[in-house]
């Protein structure tokens, strides 16, 4: 049960931070100077944590000479895609405001299912989770068609 704890803390933190990012990106500061702001806080607090977890030594040798190279590979990818994403999503609430980007982006599950599919195999799918994906999707797409643009 913890990790819906977890994610229901996450949903809370990236709420408040979308809401309050749209002041500062609203009033001209520009997403890649947020970012790398972010970049320079965080690193410290993720970095100690890291050591404090005593699994920095085996995970830089899972990574660099584990058997599965696709490990390394998949690494890699997260971190270039989190940044895109990262960038995309403030690019797009200077452009709009947080509300409406963040109900567009909130399709990221979908995108989820299909890439775990492409890359593993793996479809975590029920009816309980289709229809919870398809109930999104109409969301979105009431959002787009019936919002204000």
């Amino acid at each position: 049960m913890l990790w819906l704890y977890l994610a229901i803390g996450t949903a809370i933190s990236w709420g408040a931070g979308y809401a309050l990012s749209e002041r500062f990106l609203h009033n001209g500061i520009s997403a890649p100077f947020f970012l790398a702001c972010l970049g320079i806080f965080s690193a410290p607090i993720f970095l100690l944590m890291s050591f404090k977890s005593g699994k920095v030594q085996s995970s830089i040798q899972i990574l660099l000479h584990g058997e599965d190279r696709f490990v390394l590979f998949s690494f890699l990818g997260s971190i270039v895609m989190y940044a895109i994403g990262s960038l995309l999503i403030n690019y797009a609430i200077q452009l709009k405001n947080a509300t409406y980007v963040n109900l567009i982006e909130i399709t990221y599950p979908l995108f989820t299912i299909i890439f775990t599919y492409i890359l593993y195999r793996q479809l975590y799918l029920n009816w309980a989770t289709a229809l919870g994906a398809m109930l999104v999707i109409s969301g979105v797409l009431l959002i787009i068609y019936k919002g204000h643009s």
